[in-house]
């Protein structure tokens, strides 16, 4: 298997392997830790969620949980995707992705976003969780206004 991909599932594994619910009421849900947090976060990227870190909030625990191929960058699917390079398509690439996501064992509470950090059109932020002390550094480009994954720490370089 690709060393790069099991690198970018080492965090989703860690929280299953953890044994995390998903869909717990009680449990609380941590916004990433910058200025105040938006109430109501709106669909995963998209302008409409009213701020900035609103919107990579729900990009970040949306693509953690689902792995949707609509919240990454076309770069990221190929840096993520089994044997893929430049000459890979999107398509190929998310088909590639989407053959070896598995749905995680945790919800979207169960993620943690700390150290968000927005530079103009990118954006860095810690992902962990309160079960396990392990993060993962991923960062998020704003394309066409909507933030989408576009790195994480063991698959782009100088992150």
């Amino acid at each position: 298997m690709d060393r790069r991909l099991i690198a970018a599932l080492a965090l989703p594994l860690a929280l299953a392997l953890t044994g995390c619910g998903g869909d717990d009421e009680d449990a609380p849900s941590a916004a990433p830790s910058s200025s105040a947090s938006s109430e109501a976060p709106a669909s995963p990227g998209s302008p409409e969620a009213g701020d900035d870190e609103a919107a990579i909030d729900a990009t970040m625990r949306e693509f953690l949980v689902s792995g949707d191929c609509d919240l990454a960058t076309t770069e990221y699917l190929r840096s993520i995707a089994l044997f893929a390079d430049e000459s890979t398509s999107r398509e190929e690439a998310c088909t590639s992705w989407q053959n070896v996501f598995s749905k995680p064992l945790f919800g979207k509470d169960d993620v943690v976003l700390s150290d968000l950090q927005i530079d103009g059109e990118v954006a860095t932020v810690k992902v962990g969780s309160h079960l396990t002390n392990i993060t993962t550094l991923y960062q998020l480009t704003r394309t066409d206004g909507t933030w989408l994954v576009s790195g994480d720490e063991f698959n782009t370089d100088g992150l």
